[in-house]
């Protein structure tokens, strides 16, 4: 199988609103807009597709007539957290998660869509190594 984009499909209760959502905070772009779908993309990853999909439409197949997506997180991986924080945050987002220096080499902080979608904001940084010894630790100790 030759795979040529890949995509992501939320049910949104409301897809243009949502939409706005990603292109205004996040600098996607909709390739199609209906007022039931719209799928957006992102300059800098075009076979990458974030499809948003009204709730209860004939088109998300039996199986989802009546679900919500729950359980979540679309993770946005950039160059400078902090200043994306900053950014969101005086745009009126609210931070579900404050910006946060995790030991395995990540720094991150979390907002959430009208479509109940957590975003995670994140930027690679060193390990701790004292975390790394405790990880080796205790993965020699397990049998």
């Amino acid at each position: 199988m030759q795979i040529t984009a890949i995509s992501l499909t939320v049910l949104s209760p409301q897809p243009l609103d949502s939409a706005r959502f990603y292109t205004q905070h996040f600098g996607f772009t909709p390739s199609l807009e209906l007022d039931w779908f719209v799928s957006l993309q992102h300059p800098a990853h075009p076979a990458l597709h974030l499809d948003l999909l009204r709730q209860g439409h004939a088109a998300a197949g039996q199986h989802l007539q009546g679900q919500q997506t729950t359980g979540v997180m679309l993770a946005l991986v950039t160059e400078d957290v902090t200043a994306e924080a900053q950014r969101l945050t005086r745009a009126g987002l609210p931070l579900l998660m404050p910006v946060t220096e995790e030991p395995w080499g990540q720094k991150r902080f979390q907002v959430q869509g009208p479509d109940g979608v957590v975003v995670e904001l994140l930027e690679f940084t060193t390990p701790d190594p004292a975390w790394l010894a405790q990880q080796a630790e205790n993965a020699a100790a397990v049998p």
